[in-house]
């Protein structure tokens, strides 16, 4: 159970909602206002969300591999990892 509350995107207000829609930009999704939990962790500080959705970017996203090698990379290493992300 997470001990964060989260801000889901249709509570966002504002700030936070440009946050959101600028993390998915950056994660290449586009369609319904949704948002990760990992990302939902950072919605009382829209800052570090747009932080954390740009280093996620670079990260995970970024590179030539195809999308599909970098889900599966990131599924592997988060099962090595125990981490249910």
């Amino acid at each position: 159970m997470p001990r964060i509350a989260f801000i889901p995107p249709r509570q966002a207000g504002p700030e936070l909602k440009r946050a959101y829609a600028q993390m998915r930009e950056a994660m290449g999704t586009h369609g319904p206002a949704i948002a990760p939990q990992i990302m939902q962790s950072f919605s009382h500080r829209p800052n570090l969300l747009q932080a954390a959705a740009d280093g996620y970017r670079y990260a995970g996203w970024g590179g030539r591999l195809p999308r599909a090698t970098r889900e599966l990379v990131a599924l592997l290493v988060s099962r090595e990892n125990n981490c249910f992300y």
